[in-house]
């Protein structure tokens, strides 16, 4: 049964998570591992912690998933670190932390991103791991083209998503019904071609445009949307303004040599997404 277990393609479930004690747990325990082990998959979940001060990381690792501690403060820097383990050795610029704990990441076949505040059920995983068998390279969860709970989303993100979902469609003619989705999956060789530097919410914008330059196929999953238990880090019009920032940075401003200055001085005064730190 060990064999079989070692033989099997991995899938990491990827848990961005800064003092999450209340819903941590829960969210690791809704991963459907059965249902993945039966399709052939050994599913390991990894949390990114952001530097959590609650019992984050103690119910975490009591419930057996992995940890990287980030460098840095950011969802986006915390990703982008996960990102850089999970992709090929080979891949150039790159600098990879040699700690054994690499080991969860690494070798990767497909990577799932959620949010770890409990509004994302991972009940949608296989959903996301089949669009990326039939061929996509990077699978995101819809919520506006599945379900959305009452209270879930207040009226002005609802606005705000639908908005930047549209800008982003026709920025990129790539269709997109939400764009700040907080569910992704990614085939682990998608990664490698994705060139990231996003620090805090503008993520998710980031991914798609990104995707969108580089030629990924991407399919839209529809998903279910829970409110959130505890308090959102989220500023509406902060983080509007910066998601619309990134679309514009990307589509219009990162050609090759456009935005080499640009880089050079974001580069010095941005951390770079390593070294990590692994409990």
């Amino acid at each position: 049964m060990e064999g079989w277990e070692l033989s099997k393609a991995k899938i990491v479930v990827m848990l961005p998570a800064l003092n999450e004690e209340g819903t941590i747990g829960e969210v690791i325990d809704d991963i459907p591992f059965d249902i993945l082990s039966d399709r052939g998959y050994k599913t390991v979940p990894v949390v990114i912690d952001g530097n959590s001060t609650d019992r984050t990381l103690e119910i975490a690792r009591r419930k057996g998933a992995e940890i990287v501690v980030q460098h840095g403060k950011g969802k986006g820097l915390g990703v982008r670190q996960g990102f850089a383990l999970c992709r090929s050795p080979d891949v150039p610029g790159e600098r990879r932390s040699m700690h054994d704990a690499d080991a969860a990441l690494m070798d990767a076949r497909y990577i799932i991103m959620l949010d770890a505040d409990g509004t994302y059920p991972p009940k949608h995983i296989p959903d996301l791991i089949k669009a990326l068998e039939r061929g996509a390279d990077v699978a995101m969860g819809s919520r506006f083209l599945g379900s959305i709970a009452d209270g879930a989303m207040t009226d002005l993100n609802r606005f705000g998503n639908t908005v930047l979902s549209d800008v982003a469609s026709m920025l990129y003619q790539q269709r997109c019904t939400d764009l700040c989705t907080g569910m992704w999956g990614f085939n682990a060789r998608a990664l490698d071609v994705l060139d990231l530097d996003s620090k805090h919410f503008e993520l998710e914008a980031e991914l798609f445009a990104e995707s969108s330059k580089k030629g990924l196929r991407i399919i839209e999953v529809p998903i279910s949307y829970l409110p959130r238990k505890g308090e959102t880090k989220l500023v509406p019009l902060k983080a509007g303004l910066a998601i619309l920032d990134k679309l514009l940075e990307r589509r219009f401003f990162n050609a090759a040599g456009d935005l080499e200055m640009k880089t050079t001085k974001r580069s010095e005064k941005s951390p770079s997404p390593t070294p990590f730190q692994f409990l």
